[in-house]
């Protein structure tokens, strides 16, 4: 119940923002009672950041390569576990920051719950390419987070279309490996 209230969150953060957010409509959302959802999470603001912590981190989505997979492989892989997931930082990132000075905890959450582990799992990443010589030694992972949170604002905003699937994939793809990619690999 913990897991299906917090996805529910999420999606009510994301559509309606943290002023609108109330925790009966997250009830209804996932077809449960406000009282179940009162007694799961007793305030506003704690099922908010369950809703938060809820998001993808990309824990996973980088870290392994598989027996002779390139780098971009690995990327295109990630990719495809992302478009399985619903991209919903750039509003939360939107209603955290409207929030940061009445509800802090909110950013708090945001920050170290998504956002620093997907620079994490970035950085990670790109220091093995860096060391094998597949990306270039000046990107970095807060470039590459920045870059990561932009475009997803970006396409919320409607400024440019993702698409969905293996669109989004090849679309994504195509932004940001020219970034990181030495000259020896773009054609990877």
């Amino acid at each position: 119940m913990h897991t299906e209230l917090a996805k529910g969150a999420a999606l009510e953060l994301a559509d309606v923002g943290y002023g609108n957010f109330s925790p009966e409509a997250v009830a209804e959302r996932v077809g449960v009672s406000p009282r179940t959802a009162f007694r799961h999470y007793e305030t506003k603001l704690a099922l908010a950041i369950a809703g938060i912590e809820s998001l993808p981190t990309y824990k996973g989505w980088l870290d392994t390569a598989q027996p002779g997979e390139l780098f971009a492989d690995r990327m295109r892989r990630g990719l495809r576990t992302g478009a399985e997931h619903l991209e919903l930082v750039a509003f939360i990132t939107a209603t955290c920051l409207s929030y940061r000075e009445t509800q802090p905890e909110l950013l708090k959450a945001l920050r170290e719950h998504v956002l620093a582990p997907r620079e994490k799992a970035m950085g990670a990443y790109l220091a093995e390419g860096q060391r094998a010589g597949v990306f270039r030694k000046e990107v970095t992972a807060g470039a590459m987070a920045a870059a990561d949170l932009g475009v997803f604002t970006l396409a919320a905003l409607g400024r440019i279309n993702l698409g969905r699937g293996e669109t989004r994939v090849k679309r994504l793809f195509n932004m940001y490996w020219p970034l990181m990619a030495t000259a020896a690999h773009l054609d990877d």
